[in-house]
Parts: structure tokens; C-alpha cells; sequence
């Protein structure tokens, strides 16, 4: 993790509960400072739990609005804490669904992400 990123999540820590828009910055620094080869790890791991999680919801309010969903995570993937931006019923099942999956891999910890899902009718 960089020096931004465990300064930024010292700075927190002290602080009130963290909101939504801290641990989006903490997610974007964080992933802003990875190597290539985590990054495309990262990537696929969350492209398959989003394809997860979208089939499961698929029977879901189909409201497409954009959502946000941020992850802190253990080292092994496993979800510590969680936000969410948007509270259609389709963000609330797929929330619901990635938060108990997790991302699996080898993270440093915590590792904060964030996955953005925007969704264009065509």
C-alpha cells in the first residue's frame, strides 16, 4: 500500500465512521497505486464477481440507474467492511451479493476498491 493511501487511512481511523466518500478516496488512491499485474488480477476478479452477481439479481427491479459500490478487504478477499452509493433494489442485491462473495486473491490489508456499475440501455 503507499504512503497516500496508509496516511489517508491513518487520518480516518482517527476520526469519525467512515462515509461513503472517504472510502471511495481510499479505494481510488489505493488502486491508482497498484502494478499492472495486480490491476489486471484485480480487474478479472471483479469482472467475475459482478457477472455473479448480476445473474443472481437479474430478476431484480430492473432500475439501471449508476451505482457504487466500495470494499475494504482482508488479505485473503474476504469483505471487512462495505459502502454503497445508490439504493436501487438492483444496487441492493448486487451489493448484497459481492459483499458476501468477497474478491478472492492476495491483498494487502486492507485493501479498499471500488466497483462502478453504470448500465446503458441500447
Amino acid at each position: 500500500m503507499g504512503l497516500k493511501v496508509f496516511l489517508l487511512a491513518a487520518q480516518l481511523a482517527a476520526a469519525t465512521p467512515m462515509g461513503f466518500d472517504d472510502a471511495l478516496a481510499l479505494a481510488e488512491a489505493n488502486e491508482s497505486g497498484l502494478p499492472a499485474a495486480v490491476t489486471g488480477q484485480l480487474l478479472k476478479v471483479q469482472g467475475d464477481a459482478l457477472k455473479s452477481a448480476m445473474t443472481t439479481c437479474r430478476g431484480t427491479d430492473p432500475d439501471f440507474s449508476t451505482f457504487t459500490v466500495v470494499f475494504e478487504l482482508r488479505s485473503d478477499g474476504s469483505v471487512v467492511k462495505s459502502w454503497r452509493q445508490g439504493e436501487t433494489p438492483l444496487a441492493q442485491c448486487v451489493h448484497r451479493e459481492l459483499e458476501a462473495s468477497g474478491l478472492p486473491g492476495e491483498w494487502t490489508e486492507p485493501f479498499y476498491t471500488f466497483i462502478k456499475v453504470s448500465i446503458e440501455e441500447a
